[in-house]
Order: structure tokens, then C-alpha cells, then sequence
């Protein structure tokens, strides 16, 4: 681990176009909340996709891998939860998971890393309605896509619902991880072995160059 001297998240996550993914130091040393996940209820991508749940919803059960500090997978669990709806978060910093715990103490939290070769999580109840969801996120994995899949599939049984929310930069820019994800039809592909998608939707700013074109895709486990 290359200890980094900097209170701006955006340090410890992509700098100078080379992946660093030092997260727990991010969630210890920043100044401010990573990605601003405190202010994302407003945002389009979040509106869109909550209309598009609501089809699918009440849910049972609601996991959220890389769940940060907890915000998102609150609003799936208010928007789209069941009133006993169980949520539970995963994510790799142990700093991050404990300030979510502190945040939303009514929610489970546990640390996992999606790059490694995951055991499968017991079945819960046959009857559940069940989501899962991934925002964000596969640009900080992409390097073990095949790993992260494998695992998300372990975690998942038949029927089960799998968000997939991914931001993009403009398409035709140069970007690492697009080796891996070019576009919105790869993350599709990557994930067809086991998913297939139900629904998707490409949000595409086309003003802006930063990452502000978003994919949402829900797809359920074959």
C-alpha cells in the first residue's frame, strides 16, 4: 500500500490517468464525502432509476455491493423496500463501513472484496423478492471483471434482480478501463452469462466531458 498524502478523494481513486483504488486511506484522509453520495438523492440517474423498480418492487431484500458510506442503498430501501425489507451492504474499506453503520445503524454491513474468488451467501428466504445492485463501481474492478461476475453470481440465485448503474465518460474520449468497457453494450455482454437484462436505459450528456453519461440496466439471474 503507497501511503498518499492528500485530503481530495479524487487522489486515491484515478489521478493522472492510472487507477490508484487506495479506498480505505480515501475514506480515512478525505476532507470531504467521496463522490458526494450525501447529495445524490436528486440526481437524474437516481430519479430514473427508481421509476424504473418501482415496476419490480415491493423488494424483500436489498444488497448493494461497494456500498460506500450507505446513502444509496438507503434509497432503495425507502423507495423500493418492502416495510420488512432487510438491507445489507458490502464494501472493501472497514473505515467506510463502520461510518455507514454509524450513518444507518438499521442496516447490515459487511466488508467484501468482488475481485476475489467469493464463497456463495446462504439462500435466505425462497419467497423473498430480491435485489441486488452495483453503482459506480465496476471502474475501481474492471481489472478482475471476471472475478467480480463470478461473485456477484454467487451471491445470487435464480429470479433474483441485479442493478447495474455505471457512469461513463463521453464514449469516444480515451479512459481507463476501456480496454475492458468501451461502452454500455460491453457491461451487457460481460454480464450475460448469467444475467439477462430486462431493462436498460443510456443517459448521455452530451455537453458535458466529465463522467456524466449513465448506464442503468436491470437484468435478472438466469
Amino acid at each position: 500500500m503507497k501511503k498518499i498524502n492528500s485530503e481530495d478523494y479524487h487522489d486515491f481513486v484515478i489521478k493522472n490517468g492510472k487507477f490508484i483504488g487506495e479506498f480505505e486511506q480515501m475514506y480515512r484522509k478525505s476532507k470531504e464525502i467521496p463522490w458526494h453520495q450525501n447529495k445524490q438523492h436528486d440526481s437524474l440517474d437516481i430519479k430514473l432509476t427508481i421509476q424504473l423498480l418501482k415496476e419490480y418492487s415491493p423488494f424483500d431484500y436489498i444488497c448493494d455491493f461497494g456500498c460506500g458510506l450507505g446513502y444509496f442503498l438507503d434509497i432503495l430501501k425507502k423507495e423500493t423496500g418492502s416495510s420488512e425489507c432487510r438491507a445489507l451492504g458490502y464494501d472493501i474499506s472497514p473505515t467506510a463501513l463502520k461510518k455507514a453503520k454509524k450513518i444507518f445503524p438499521e442496516y447490515s454491513f459487511k466488508k467484501l472484496d468482488l475481485m476475489k474468488n467469493n464463497t456463495k451467501l446462504s439462500k435466505g428466504k425462497k419467497k423473498e423478492k430480491r435485489l441486488f445492485s452495483i453503482r459506480g463501481t465496476l471502474w475501481y474492478v474492471f481489472k478482475k471483471m471476471e472475478n467480480v461476475i463470478q461473485s456477484i453470481n454467487n451471491k445470487t440465485r435464480k429470479g433474483d434482480f441485479l442493478l447495474i448503474s455505471q457512469n461513463f465518460p463521453p464514449l469516444e474520449s480515451d479512459f481507463v478501463g476501456k480496454d475492458i468497457i468501451p461502452n454500455p453494450n460491453a457491461l451487457i455482454y460481460h454480464f450475460s452469462g448469467y444475467f439477462k437484462p430486462l431493462k436498460t436505459i443510456y443517459l448521455e450528456d452530451k455537453i458535458s466531458r466529465k463522467n456524466d453519461n449513465w448506464f442503468i440496466g436491470l437484468f435478472v439471474k438466469k
